[in-house]
This record gives C-alpha cells, structure tokens and sequence, in this order.
C-alpha cells in the first residue's frame, strides 16, 4: 500500500502492518518518517530494534537469522534494514521476498533505501513487499513550496514569521532541509515572544542554499 508522506501518521493511526518500506533521496524527510514509523511500533509494544546496513558484500541470512531467532529481552522486535542502493542483488532479493512469509506477530520490517525509479517499482521482490506493507515514497520539497513548508515548521516551533521572512530564510537554505531545521530551533531558543523578524533572518541565518547541477543552470540563466 503506498501513502503519501504526510498521510503517514494517519496510516499509522489505523493499524499495524509487517512491513514498511521508507524511500527518497532527502535525508530530513525519510529519517522523520522512519522515526515515525519506529515510534508507534514502539509505543505498540515492539521494543527491540536491530539495524543492518546493506553494503557491498553484506551478507543477507544475517537478516534471516534475526527474524528467525527469539529475543531474549523482548516478545516484539523491530528488523530496520537500511540499503545504501535499490538493487539489493540475487541474494538480497530473495531474502526480501523470504521474509514476506516469517514477518508478521511479533517482528516488523522497516525498509530504508534510496529513491526508487519506476523499473525497481515492478521488481518482483519489491512487488511482493510492497503488496505485504506499507510503501512512504518521499518527494523533495521543491521551490514553489518551500515557502508553505517552511511555514508550517515555524508553526510546529511554536514562532510567527512574516511572509517577508519565510522568503528570505527560503532563499537562504533552498535544498537543504535540514540546515532550515536547524536555523528554525536556533530561532526558537533566542526568541523572547515568538516572533521572528526579518532582521533575525538576515543577520542570523547562514546561507546554506544547496543546488543540484540543472537548478545551477536555472539560477544562472535568471542570474541570480
């Protein structure tokens, strides 16, 4: 079942599922979800978490073994299995698909992997994971609506900034998520009645403005 990033506390909300596959290429917005994923798991009881990191050479029964062995310290455990591509090879895909069969009960799968293209989608081992769980698939927060983002950020940190505000900050940290929630809890802590002015972004938000190689050649061609 996919869902939409901000949907996930719903979904959450509703019931349980084995498996939960996290996918995107912005680092704020895929270790919120996974942490957000791993707390309700938690607050339903499953209080043992093992983290694999798939790597060249990584070897796939260690995953298989966890889920087959009993915990000596908890009923329910939390298998967290985070691949640094979206090709988990002959041996990965088999063990993924293995596992549909032994999840379930008392051991939940969170998958972490990078942004997934349309070719990996159909996969037969990502089909049949997909089709057992819960599939987040994160999208970057683009130009037009890192204003409305940032906002929101804002509001979640208990601050008030003017609109003028919110454009010069997302002009400063454009593409880099979590510069942006670093400078807003920066914010918070010398903020005296919750306001936040312009001032306070122009003399005290670095410019942490990130850009990939085609919003490089936007930028200069407007040049900015």
């Amino acid at each position: 079942m996919k869902v939409y990033a901000n949907r996930l506390g719903e979904t959450l909300k509703k019931g349980l599922h084995p498996i939960y596959i996290v996918s995107g290429d912005e680092p704020l917005l895929v270790q919120e979800a996974s942490d957000l994923i791993t707390l309700n798991l938690r607050k339903n009881g499953f209080s043992e978490r093992e983290l694999f990191h798939v790597e060249s050479g990584f070897d796939w029964n260690s995953v298989l073994y966890s889920v087959n062995s009993l915990s000596l310290f908890a009923e329910q455990k939390i298998i967290e299995v985070r691949m640094s591509t979206t090709k988990p090879g002959d041996k990965g895909s088999e063990t993924l698909i293995e596992l549909v069969r032994h999840l379930g009960g008392d051991t939940a799968l969170l998958l972490v992997l990078p942004k997934l293209e349309a070719a990996t989608q159909r996969a037969k081992w990502f089909k049949s994971i997909e089709a057992a769980g819960v599939f987040v698939q994160i999208w970057p927060i683009d130009t037009p609506e890192l204003p409305a983002w940032l906002d929101s950020r804002f509001k979640k940190a208990g601050l008030k900034a003017s609109r003028e505000s919110i454009r010069i900050m997302a002009g400063r940290i454009e593409g880099n998520l979590l510069a942006a929630v670093q400078e807003i809890e920066r914010l918070k802590l010398i903020s005296t009645n919750g306001q936040v002015e312009i001032s306070d972004i122009a003399t005290g938000v670095a410019d942490s403005a990130r850009f990939d190689v085609f919003k490089l050649i936007d930028a200069a061609l407007v040049g900015d």
